[in-house]
């Protein structure tokens, strides 16, 4: 992991804001980017201790824009291609039309928190707007979420990496973990849900 932060450390320094915006925007998109490592690199190399290769001031709009960006064409590939596929074929990836009716209730209920608290989980970053857009969540309340979201995980991250540059490394390793144990917390919660509520037909049966 060392080795790869200090060559994308290198990238970053050679390639510079095009870099973060368009690291950001792809894994927002769909594309399991380490968006987040980007922009904790850049903001690390915007401190002091890493250099001042960059300015704080431009970072936090860059990645907040792109993050908005991809997360908007990640909603309409779901909404406009995966969401059709599913209706014509009959399944996408691990949704069947019976799993796309629960998706559609779950973004209805909760879809706004799920999308500011998924910029802050990794891997649930990659796949969140594509998920809304397949659910066909009314596109208002999904910028809405989706914005929000984006605003508190682009000032966080960006600050996380200037702040704590003397101990970037340990950072990164502590946001990783962290992300991590959130989305292993959530999968067992949903999963536990999942399974009381087959009980509970089965039961009732």
């Amino acid at each position: 992991m060392d080795g790869f932060l200090d060559h994308l450390i290198a990238w970053a320094e050679f390639y510079g804001y095009p870099l973060v915006f368009f690291g950001v925007l792809l894994e927002n998109l769909g594309v399991p980017l380490p968006g987040e490592t980007v922009v904790l690199v850049a903001g690390f190399l915007a401190s002091p201790f890493g250099g001042s290769y960059f300015r704080l001031v431009w970072i936090i709009p860059i990645t907040f824009a792109a993050a908005v960006l991809g997360a908007s064409l990640g909603y309409a590939v779901g909404h406009r291609w995966a969401r059709p596929r599913l209706k014509r074929v009959g399944h996408f990836l691990f949704l069947t039309p019976g799993r796309l009716e629960l998706v559609e209730r779950y973004f209805d209920k909760y879809g706004i928190w799920t999308l500011i608290g998924c910029r802050f989980v990794t891997g649930l970053r990659v796949v969140c707007a594509l998920a809304a857009g397949v659910a066909a969540m009314p596109w208002w309340r999904f910028f809405f979420g989706s914005t929000v979201g984006a605003a508190g995980w682009s000032v966080l991250i960006a600050l996380a990496g200037f702040y704590f540059g003397k101990s970037f490394k340990l950072l990164h390793e502590w946001l990783d973990w962290g992300a991590w144990i959130a989305l292993g917390a959530i999968i067992m919660t949903v999963t536990t849900i999942y399974i009381w509520r087959r009980l509970r037909k089965r039961s009732h049966r």
